[in-house]
C-alpha cells in the first residue's frame, strides 16, 4: 500500500485460515493503519481475503493510502501447490520447522513491529535470543551447513548442533530408545525436549545441491 509520502507492507505468516499480519513502514502510518485494522477485526491475526477487503473498501485506507496491491502469496491462508519450503519467510520456516508455534510467532512479530524499520526480522530474533542462532543460520543460510556435512547426521547430531536440544536430553532419550524402542524424534518429543514438528523437521530436512533446503511444508 501507498500514499504520496509512504509506502506500507503487510506480511501474513501462516498458512490457516487466520494468519498474524505485520505492518512494516514509518511508526506513525503503521499505528494508524494498526488501529484500523484491530478496531475493525478486534486484532491482527485475521483472514488474508477479509483483510484485503476491509483494504479495498475503507474510506481512511482509501484517502490516506489508496488501493492495496497483492504483491506476493495468495488470499486464502493456505499454501499453493507450488511452495516451497525455500520461498517461505523467516517466520514461517520456524514455525513449519517446529522452532515456534504460531501463536509465539504472532508474540515475536509484535514485539518487533517497534524496530521494523531498523532491524530485519532475524536480526531481531538473535539479538532477543529468542531462537537459538544456528537455528537462524540454518534457516537463512542452509548452504553453510552442506560442507559440514548435514545431509550425513543423524536426527541426535543435528539437534544437538542447532542448540535444540543439551547432551543429557539427548543421552537419556536414546538411553530410552535402547530400553524401548521407537523413533528418537518420538521419544525427544514425548518427553517434552522438542516439538513434533521439530522431530520431523530435522529427521526429513535436507540441503540440496543449490543449496536449499528440502522439506515437504505441511
Amino acid at each position: 500500500m501507498t500514499s504520496d509520502q509512504v509506502r506500507l507492507e503487510l506480511i501474513g505468516n501462516g498458512h490457516s485460515a487466520r494468519v498474524p499480519f505485520q505492518v512494516i513502514g514509518p511508526t506513525t502510518e503503521v499505528a494508524f493503519l494498526e488501529e484500523l485494522i484491530e478496531e475493525y477485526f478486534g486484532g491482527m491475526t485475521v483472514p488474508p481475503r477479509d483483510l484485503f477487503a476491509f483494504l479495498q473498501q475503507d474510506p481512511w485506507v482509501q484517502e490516506f493510502f489508496g488501493a492495496p496491491e497483492l504483491v506476493e502469496g495468495n488470499l486464502d491462508g493456505h499454501q499453493v501447490a507450488d511452495a516451497t519450503f525455500t520461498n517461505q519467510n523467516l517466520g514461517n520456516k520456524l514455525v513449519q520447522a517446529g522452532v515456534i508455534e504460531l501463536d509465539e510467532l504472532e508474540e515475536l512479530l509484535e514485539q518487533y513491529r517497534p524496530f521494523a524499520e531498523t532491524q530485519r526480522f532475524g536480526e531481531f530474533l538473535r539479538l532477543n535470543l529468542s531462537v537459538p542462532p544456528q537455528m537462524i543460520d540454518l534457516l537463512l543460510n542452509p548452504s553453510l551447513f552442506d560442507a559440514s556435512g548435514f545431509n550425513d547426521k543423524r536426527l541426535g547430531e543435528r539437534l544437538l548442533d542447532m542448540g535444540a536440544v543439551s547432551e543429557a536430553q539427548l543421552e537419556e532419550a536414546l538411553a530410552a530408545q535402547r530400553t524401548g524402542g521407537g523413533r528418537l524424534g518420538e521419544i525427544l518429543a514425548a518427553k517434552g525436549y522438542i516439538s513434533p514438528g521439530m522431530a520431523r523437521f530435522f529427521s526429513q530436512a535436507k540441503v540440496n545441491a543449490r543449496g536449499e533446503i528440502d522439506y515437504a511444508i505441511s
